[in-house]
């Protein structure tokens, strides 16, 4: 009886090692990706590619969608402190 006691405790405390393997193999996969990803000229992390205010703006002028007079103003909005 004292002998079950004392083993179950220092079993659980190992339990967790069948665990570490999976989550060894994940981080190093996941390490890969982003290595591969930063190597190709991509942002490692990014949230799905949209453009900023500024970026439309500039593509939009640069497309000629809109004047000299309306980029700056619409600049000048987008870079007013909020």
């Amino acid at each position: 009886m004292l002998v079950t006691a004392l083993s179950t405790p220092l079993a659980f405390v190992g339990g967790w090692w069948i665990l570490s393997g999976p989550l060894l193999w994940l981080l190093l996969i996941a390490g890969i990706v982003l290595l591969v990803r930063s190597r190709s000229g991509q942002p490692p992390l990014t949230g799905g590619g949209r453009e900023t205010g500024i970026e439309v703006l500039e593509r939009r002028f640069a497309e000629g969608e809109l004047t000299v007079e309306q980029y700056h103003e619409r600049r000048s909005i987008l870079e007013e402190p909020r």
